[in-house]
Formats: structure tokens, C-alpha cells, sequence
């Protein structure tokens, strides 16, 4: 594999590890960190991230990110990266269902249809 292959591969990990974890969820991580800039802005999740810190030698990091979501094209993202390369998301467990939102009416009326026990 390339550099540039391992770098992609790397971030789509990142990326399947957020899709497991309960949502948000911080990351400290340097090197996770600046995978997240890139996933982040391919609109793959969506994150927010502490200010840029310069250290005396010059040197510029962000310390902390905080994922508050995968997005619709993360998931395609990872369907393709998972279709494409099976053998680096072997351990996937499966996707949770998201919960369904009813509104207020509709509970109302799906308890009138069942009726009384």
C-alpha cells in the first residue's frame, strides 16, 4: 500500500471506531485529532475542536476534538471502505438501528388501534 493509502485506511478506522462508540465522545489524540480535521471537513462526521495551541517551539496542534456525530456520507464511506478492503473491518459488530421517532399523535393512535386487552 501506498502512503497515501495507509493515511485513508487509518482515518476510515478512525472512523468505523466513532461509528461504535456512544456519541459525543472525546478524542486526545494528536495524530487521531488531525485525522479528525480531514473526516471532518469531507463531511464525514461532524466534530468540534478545542482552539490551535503553539507551543515555544513553534509547533501548532489542536489538543482535543469532541465527534458529536457520523454523518449519511460517513456511513457510505465506510460501506464502501468495508466493501473495498473486507480483510481491515473484519471485527465490525453490527450497525445499531437508529430509534424511530413517532410523534405524540401517532403513539395516541397506534394505542387506540390495539385496543383493550
Amino acid at each position: 500500500m501506498s502512503e497515501r493509502e495507509l493515511r485513508v485506511l487509518a482515518s476510515m478506522k478512525l472512523l468505523a471506531f466513532f461509528e461504535q462508540q456512544q456519541l459525543p465522545a472525546e478524542c486526545t489524540s494528536r495524530d487521531d485529532v488531525e485525522r479528525l480535521l480531514g473526516l471532518h471537513a469531507a463531511k464525514l462526521l461532524k466534530a468540534s475542536f478545542d482552539p490551535p495551541i503553539r507551543e515555544l517551539s513553534g509547533e501548532v496542534y489542536i489538543a482535543r476534538a469532541c465527534v458529536s456525530e457520523v454523518t449519511a456520507e460517513g456511513f457510505s464511506a465506510l460501506a464502501r471502505a468495508r466493501r473495498q478492503q473486507p480483510e481491515h473491518f473484519d471485527d465490525r459488530s453490527p450497525r445499531r438501528p437508529r430509534a424511530r421517532r413517532l410523534s405524540k399523535i401517532g403513539d395516541a393512535a397506534g394505542e387506540e388501534k390495539a385496543g383493550p386487552a
